[in-house]
């Protein structure tokens, strides 16, 4: 039967409901556990959870209408802790797990397998101890000094001092009241310094702020996408989804003191699989990713709460859909009528390519740098009808090129070949075949491509207006193996048709083209060739042209002498190089410049010379290499000047950008520390 109680001991700020039940039992007087259980929960059998709670709708219904489950989730447990770190869908089973024997909570969380050692007892803040005894009398178990990988106190800057108590010897029924005769109450600064006391205080205040955060106003989708915007803006992602991983995670690494990553079991490798920080910023649904951990990611991101939540969510390398149509020959011109992008990489590069119904392709580089990035383009792939038609109106009308330029947002280079690829006439035609036939007979042994690119605008003339006299006189590679087309055969089924149709694709492919290799065959009629290999191989032997032996190239070069010889010179030149008034970027290509030795800056070359290659691999620098000896040398004469380093002068003297400048600032504070050290 349910029945409201007649007091309860309604909890202090951020009080633990384990707390304020604690203090029931006490003001009660009952003398067993097992009857306070009773009492709340209408069970004897309930074990005490001190972060979080059970069985929360028995508690409610003898609360009354004061409490919600909801309210005592949000204001007394450690769950806001945990809230903004995991699914809608995790949220709403937490709700539920509170509600009754809470079972699966720990596992929803992430706590199991988070690695994130659970705290053993309970702890206190000895000034916020004393605090509480002054305004109520009585000291109580605030719920920010009970969070896993926190320390110290987020009010008070205290290390964290645990409640002495013998477990063996207390009910496992039973609910733990601080006494304050037990209690530590001196509040004077440890005399013991930490060097981790700044980092674990930070973390301590963002923790305590997570408290604050309703619980259902975020959650992870929300913050991955935070993320995402902060890892563009300082630019990790090497694509759309790929991160920059060796440099974020030295960055990351190096942004905190030695050892504490490891103390506070969140180790991350350069070389290591599968680690926490790569799965909370790229497969966040795998695997929970413990809350002290995401603290350690802000903190890397010189973030807090508050700043971290009002970051907009990440919208992609080129914003959110729609797009405009960039097509000014279009009545929708800057229209938003693009719904979908296609991203690819080249070299590292995002390119989006935009296409649009009226037949008008551009593409963009990325990503965005802002909303006004949105209406511009880098190269475009086709024009489209209405661009067309245009375009031809405007030439009949004699507009001037440059005028039609404009009109049509294009360069007037775009609109003087264009032109130039329309005219046409007998005389201009005979002029550029002369050109070709004349070409070939000067380089009998040249391809097409070669002509292509010394003879451009012929080569564009022909291929438009002749194409057939340039394909017959000229063939590129790809024309001299024709595929026949025999419709009158069926190779569905017929074993023998398909031998005898692969079998004239092929011979006639030879007789077409006799100097034609096994290579060339394979790539042009693979699936003829490969089946062919299989299920006819004497015929194939037999008719195919024979495989070309490789031939042997004598090398006559001593390469130890070589080796030896460019060690040496190396060697030599490398002091004077790092000893320049004005500093350089040490490289193999510096070297092939200073020593004249041209194939130095080829690697392929350089990998045949083990010492020169070795020595090259020790002293040649990263970029980011470089900008921090640059940085130092300038540190160096600011700490003898001005005995004192001011970033952001050093950062404008050696001309590195904000968000490069980021990520060495660590190594120059190491820097700094054991130069200041040494003075």
């Amino acid at each position: 039967m349910i029945y409201l109680l007649p007091f309860f001991t309604d909890p202090y700020p951020d009080e633990l409901i384990y707390s304020a039940i604690s203090r029931y039992h006490f003001y009660n007087g009952n003398i067993n556990f097992v009857e306070t259980l009773e009492e709340l929960f209408q069970s004897r059998s309930i074990l005490p959870s001190i972060e979080f709670g059970s069985h929360f709708s028995n508690l409610i219904q003898n609360l009354g209408n004061n409490y919600s489950v909801e309210s005592l989730l949000a204001n007394n447990t450690i769950y806001p802790y945990f809230a903004l770190f995991i699914t809608i869908e995790r949220q709403k089973k937490v709700l539920e797990d509170v509600r009754t024997n809470g079972q699966g909570i720990h596992g929803r969380l992430g706590i199991s397998g988070g690695k994130i050692s659970r705290k053993q007892g309970l702890y206190y803040c000895s000034e916020c101890a004393n605090n509480d005894i002054k305004i109520y009398s009585e000291p109580y178990v605030h719920r920010e000094h009970q969070l896993q990988g926190i320390d110290y106190c987020p009010h008070h800057e205290l290390m964290l001092k645990k409640y002495p108590v013998d477990y063996t010897e207390f009910s496992r029924h039973g609910y733990i009241r601080f006494d304050e005769r037990l209690m530590n109450s001196s509040s004077l600064k440890e005399t013991e310094s930490s060097e981790f006391k700044e980092v674990q205080v930070k973390l301590a205040k963002m923790a305590y702020r997570l408290l604050q955060v309703p619980i259902n106003q975020f959650n992870i989708e929300k913050v991955f996408q935070k993320y995402r915007t902060l890892l563009r803006e300082n630019n990790w992602l090497m694509t759309n989804t790929r991160l920059k991983r060796e440099e974020l995670f030295r960055a990351f690494i190096s942004k905190f003191p030695q050892g504490f990553l490891e103390k506070y079991e969140s180790p991350v490798k350069i070389d290591g699989q599968n680690q926490w920080l790569q799965i909370a910023l790229t497969n966040f649904l795998r695997n929970s990713v413990h809350p002290f951990r995401h603290l350690l990611l802000l903190y890397f991101f010189d973030q807090d709460i508050d700043s971290f939540l009002e970051i907009k969510e990440d919208d992609g390398p080129f914003g959110s859909g729609p797009w405009p149509c960039l097509n000014k020959a279009a009545k929708h011109y800057k229209v938003l009528v693009i719904s979908e992008v296609e991203i690819k990489t080249r070299d590292k590069v995002l390119i989006g390519k935009f296409s649009c119904s009226c037949g008008f392709e551009y593409t963009r580089i990325g990503p965005d740098k802002s909303e006004e990035g949105k209406w511009r383009k880098s190269r475009i792939l086709a024009y489209g009808k209405a661009w067309e038609e245009k375009f031809e109106k405007l030439v009949s009308l004699n507009v001037s090129r440059e005028k039609i330029a404009l009109e049509l947002d294009v360069s007037p280079k775009t609109i003087y070949n264009r032109i130039a690829i329309k005219a046409t006439s007998p005389e201009l035609t005979e002029k550029y075949r002369a050109d070709l036939l004349e070409w070939r007979e000067k380089f009998p042994n040249a391809n097409r491509k070669q002509f292509q690119t010394k003879l451009k605008k012929n080569f564009t003339y022909l291929y438009n207006h002749d194409r057939e006299w340039l394909d017959a006189n000229f063939p590129s590679k790809r024309k001299t193996l024709h595929t026949p087309k025999n419709p009158n055969i069926t190779l569905k089924s017929n074993t023998k048709n398909r031998i005898e149709y692969y079998r004239s694709l092929l011979l006639d492919a030879i007789k077409e083209c006799p100097d034609v290799t096994r290579t060339q065959l394979e790539r042009k009629f693979y699936t003829a060739y490969r089946y062919l290999y299989i299920n006819d191989k004497e015929w194939f032997d037999a008719n195919l042209p024979q495989k070309r032996q490789a031939t042997t190239i004598t090398n006559a070069t001593d390469w130890n002498k070589r080796d030896q010889e460019y060690y040496q010179k190396i060697k030599e030149v490398y002091p004077e190089l790092k000893t320049l008034e004005k500093p350089v970027r040490i490289t193999g290509k510096l070297f092939s410049k200073r020593l004249n030795i041209f194939n130095l800056s080829i690697k392929s070359y350089v990998e045949k010379l083990p010492k020169t290659n070795e020595l090259l691999n020790e002293i040649s620098e990263t970029v980011q290499e470089f900008q921090i000896r640059r940085c130092c040398i300038v540190i160096d004469k600011m700490l003898e000047e001005e005995n004192c380093v001011r970033f952001e002068k050093l950062r404008e003297s050696c001309a590195i950008e904000s968000k490069n400048f980021k990520k060495i600032k660590p190594y120059l504070e190491e820097y700094i520390r054991k130069k200041q050290k040494n003075i």
